[in-house]
């Protein structure tokens, strides 16, 4: 049987995708709800008359709140950085409230610093497509360029901040050009010192850099971004070899001229990067990761704490994150058994993490795992509260909270998250919700959710959907990490909830899309084959009940350029536990030809393979599975960043002909 499906999905892989017709709509980015040509305010991606159906409202003159979404509190519109959920002109009262706010804010925080009136009106207003997005775009600040002189107030403000603290000005004729043109920093020697301050911004380091072999985007900002030099895979081999010239050589000393001053000036532990990486070594030592820094930062510790910390005996230490409760850590380790990944919350938490400070959490749990427990805290406070919290109690989502410290005690601490600390969830939060948590527990004893169920696999959990009697549809991820081999899953719980499921089977086979990698492409590049079919040793689905799959419609997907489709979804997330949580109502909001979608479900790990389900003549049907979290590319989406599924299109077929 295996052998044929292989077969069978290398053949329906080649079949051609059916893609959507828009009439006056030939514009690469028509459809998408933006409004994006010229004539009518729009960034002028696209010709006059070739975005027809975005700009429809906008050249009528009409601003209303015809949007679905309309009235909720959230700018849907893209033109103001919304989430692009609604269509240029129809969510007005929203975005007209999101811009009083933008407005206001900037003009508090401007004042506060006692910046000049006449500087505050220079820098506008906040009415650029692009404001709010953490990037400078007027060019009379040193920005990008791709907002008008006076367009982006909140964000170029930091240049004026950067430019006061570096200190300097830019009365050079050639400031402002996004080239420095300070020979200290690197520069042709255009500007005397001190007078090109905004472009040389970014390149203040200890000695000159530039010339052969520094072609990457990130070269002579400090910071060596090769992987051979220890770097973080940013740049090429020989692309960044300003940056990396210490490191290269085998040197770390004190070369910079900002060494000895106490603060540690290298990017690569958390510096601001006035010192190349290797030439502020004394400072820099003790926020090393080697094993002999981390024993000199436990013997900094004092001893009453340090007693308490104990050792690393536990199974789980050394792991970058704290699992002795006793520091606010998890439940993993005995008390006195995680020294090391719980020093910094022992000590109330630090900024010693190389990426501590670049305004995303790294922290384990709340973030991406690259900085140990309690050491990237500047950037993780907004979410710190929310660290190591789950909802695995089995009263979880109810409305009413059961931990001992607000409620009855029902629940174990730290389990009943939502109930206890609300539903709002802050931007940089590892786990993908928007704005808030909606997830709720699923009843698995009815349909359709008796048919998703867990999968155990070899390492870790997936959830999976039984489309037939003996099939499982999940993500090809969960059955394979290079794209090579199949690493089989162990075996499929359906319905599983409350520490009973609706029935088991273990896992005989897998097969995933041939031309499935893992590794991510930018929107719409090839990021449609996340999915594989897993083989049950029984016919489980007879007895619980398997769904169809539906193929999604030039309908389905002019709707969902329209207003979004609305879906639900369910799955295993990693912070549920073995409870299903789900989502009703939420929107499917971009589709790509490459067999993807964007999502705003909320969804964590252990939701990939999890299926989206859309009520089609009265039944429920699948029409995508999960796969990751994706950082866009492309700022044409909806999102900055958003959730990423397969849909329909891709595997449609490889199930019809299983069945």
């Amino acid at each position: 049987m295996l052998r044929s499906l292989l077969v069978a999905l290398t053949f329906i892989i080649a079949l051609p995708v059916a893609t959507p017709a828009w009439a006056q709509d030939n514009c690469e980015y028509a459809g998408d709800n933006e409004c994006d040509e010229a004539r009518y305010g729009g960034q002028g991606y696209c010709d006059a008359g070739t975005d027809t159906a975005d700009c429809s409202l906008l050249s009528q003159g009409i601003r209303d709140d015809s949007c679905a979404f309309a009235n909720d509190n959230e700018c849907d519109e893209f033109r103001y950085n919304g989430t692009g959920s609604c269509q240029d002109g129809s969510d007005t009262s929203d975005c007209a409230a999101v811009q009083i706010t933008r407005e206001s804010d900037f003009l508090d925080r401007a004042r506060g610093l006692l910046l000049a009136e006449s500087t505050i009106l220079n820098l506008g207003n906040n009415t650029c497509r692009w404001n709010n997005d953490g990037e400078c775009d007027d060019v009379e600040f040193g920005g990008t360029g791709a907002c008008g002189s006076g367009t982006d107030a909140t964000d170029c403000l930091q240049m004026v901040e950067t430019t006061a603290a570096i200190g300097g000005d830019n009365s050079c004729p050639f400031a402002n050009d996004n080239e420095c043109d300070e020979i200290q920093y690197g520069g042709q020697g255009f500007c005397d010192a001190g007078t090109d301050t905004n472009d040389c911004g970014a390149n203040v380091t200890a000695t000159p850099a530039g010339g052969v072999g520094d072609t990457c985007e990130y070269a002579n900002d400090g910071e060596c971004d090769e992987a051979r030099y220890g770097g973080g895979d940013y740049c090429e081999a020989g692309s960044d070899t300003s940056d990396c010239r210490q490191l290269a050589a085998g040197i770390d000393d004190d070369s910079c001229t900002w060494a000895n001053d106490g603060a540690c000036d290298e990017m690569r532990y958390g510096g601001e990067g006035q010192c190349v990486d290797g030439s502020d070594a004394t400072d820099c030592d003790m926020f090393g990761t080697s094993p002999e820094a981390l024993e000199r930062l436990l013997a900094l510790v004092p001893a009453n704490l340090r007693g308490q910390l104990g050792d690393d005996t536990c199974q789980y230490s050394a792991d970058g994150e704290c699992d002795d409760v006793t520091f606010g850590g998890t439940i993993y380790c005995d008390a006195g058994t995680d020294a090391t990944d719980c020093r910094a919350m022992a000590l109330g938490g630090e900024d010693s993490c190389r990426w501590a400070n670049d305004n995303e959490c790294d922290e384990p749990g709340i973030g991406t795992d690259n900085c140990t427990s309690g050491t990237d805290v500047t950037d993780c406070a907004a979410v710190a509260y929310l660290r190591n919290r789950t909802d695995t109690c089995a009263t979880a989502f109810d409305g009413i909270c059961n931990e001992a410290s607000g409620g009855n005690g029902t629940c174990e601490p730290f389990s009943d998250t939502a109930d206890c600390l609300g539903r709002s969830r802050p931007a940089g939060l590892e786990n993908h919700f928007f704005g808030r948590d909606d997830r709720f527990l699923v009843d698995v004893t009815q349909s359709p959710w008796r048919s998703i169920g867990s999968l155990t696999l070899q390492e870790g959990t997936c959830t999976g959907t039984l489309v037939g009697p003996a099939l499982v549809l999940t993500a090809a991820h969960c059955v394979t990490d290079t794209g090579n081999e199949t690493l089989t899953p162990v075996s499929f719980s359906a319905g599983l909830s409350l520490g009973n499921s609706q029935g088991e089977a273990k896992v005989i086979g897998a097969v995933f899309d041939p031309s499935y990698s893992p590794e991510t492409q930018p929107a719409g590049g090839g990021n449609g084959h996340d999915w594989a079919l897993v083989v049950l040793d029984r016919n489980l689905g007879d007895e619980v009940g398997y769904l169809e799959v539906h193929e999604l419609t030039a309908g389905n997907l002019s709707q969902i350029g329209r207003s979004g489709l609305l879906v639900n979804q369910a799955g295993y997330s990693w912070d549920t536990g073995d409870n299903m949580s789900g989502n009703q109502g939420c929107r499917i909001v971009q589709a790509y030809e490459d067999n993807s979608i964007l999502h705003e479900c909320d969804t964590a790990q252990g939701d990939s393979g999890s299926p989206f389900l859309l009520n089609v003549g009265g039944e429920w049907k699948i029409i995508a599975v999960d796969s990751q979290f994706f950082s866009a590319d492309d700022d044409k989406t909806p999102f900055a960043q958003s959730n990423l599924a397969v849909d329909s299109r891709a595997f449609a077929a490889a199930v019809a002909q299983q069945q």
